[in-house]
């Protein structure tokens, strides 16, 4: 009988270098994609989200401007010597008569900003900074609203305004042709543009006189931020040569500083009551830099060519909101 012996080699099978070599290549390019792909979609998710945050920015601080816009100059405040007559013609007199306090307008402005912002009569800033505007309106003591519900009329950051002393009240909407006499609550906010002390960045502020005594100098609450990131803010009044309330339009627009020279035959105290809309353009950035590879062009609020020092996202937001008791189709400047 044959025996078969089975024969073993001592040499184990392997992979070559070549294949180590082109398994590691394709490993790397395998991990290069895929890391490709995380920071791309991590740089797209990070700039989809400062854009996402600049729009909300955007649209909220046009938004809170434009709601107290709109409001400006209602109640019993009367802007212009046109509007004080009743409805036989008959002269009612104007309840504030000082043209240097911006509480007689409806509306004021600055060029370039306020000096002081929390000084009642206000003086404007030179130099190129942001604009910054005033809005005013009073409210009855004998609004539905504050008789029935014990509740009491804030500025834009909620802080209470003070009742005034009797005053003469025109025009309410119960009885518009009746002069009466009573306390009001005389509302003034201010927007403007400052950089923030502890964040550095600019943002979009507004003062209010809300908890201060009636004839104090000065407002009593501090301003606060409104909106986050609100680099340039710039402003343009649509005035109207029509002195007839509730029938105006506006002819043109013009900056704060133009209004005199724009109304030359009306009398000064009587010029910015003839702003019957008004136009705001704001520029807002992102939050973080470094979102873009480059530094972004863009056209600025007054459509010229800007190039950004930084690698931030910018948009420009604008709207034109028409103050109400000015414009055609206003019937009265009757109480709140």
């Amino acid at each position: 009988m044959k025996t078969t012996i089975a024969k073993f080699s001592n040499r184990i099978g392997g992979r070559s270098l070549v294949e180590i070599m082109i398994a590691l290549t394709i490993g790397i390019v395998i991990l290069l994609a895929v890391t490709s792909l995380f920071i791309g979609n991590r740089q797209m998710f990070r700039v989809s989200d400062d854009k996402t945050r600049m729009d909300e920015e955007g649209r909220l601080a046009l938004h809170l401007m434009a709601t107290q816009i709109r409001m400006a100059g209602y109640g019993t405040l009367l802007g212009s010597k046109a509007d004080t007559v009743d409805k036989d013609g008959n002269a009612i007199p104007r309840i504030d008569t000082s043209s240097s306090d911006d509480q007689a307008n409806a509306i004021r402005g600055c060029r370039n900003g306020f000096v002081d912002p929390a000084v009642v009569a206000f003086t404007c800033a030179g130099g190129g900074g942001s604009d910054g505007f005033s809005v005013s309106r009073d409210v009855d003591q004998f609004s539905t609203v504050i008789s029935s519900g014990g509740l009491m009329a804030t500025d834009c950051l909620g802080g209470n305004v003070i009742l005034t002393a009797s005053r003469q009240l025109n025009n309410r909407k119960e009885d518009p042709d009746v002069a009466h006499t009573g306390p009001l609550f005389k509302i003034v906010n201010r927007f403007f543009i400052r950089n923030n002390p502890d964040t550095g960045n600019p943002e979009l502020y507004c003062q209010g006189n809300g908890n201060t005594p009636i004839g104090d100098v000065k407002f009593k609450t501090a301003a606060q931020p409104i909106a986050e990131n609100v680099e340039t803010m710039r402003v343009l009044y649509g005035i109207s040569t029509d002195a007839l309330p509730g029938k105006s339009r506006a002819d043109r627009y013009v900056t704060a500083d133009a209004i005199d020279a724009s109304l030359p035959a009306v009398a000064p105290e009587d010029r910015w009551a003839r702003v019957v809309s008004v136009k705001v353009c704001i520029v807002v950035r992102s939050a973080n830099n470094n979102v873009v590879t480059a530094p972004q062009s863009y056209r600025d609020c007054e459509d010229q060519a800007v190039v950004a020092t930084d690698r931030r996202l910018r948009g420009v937001f604008s709207t034109t909101v028409a103050i109400r008791s000015r414009t055609v189709g206003a019937t009265s400047l009757g109480g709140i």
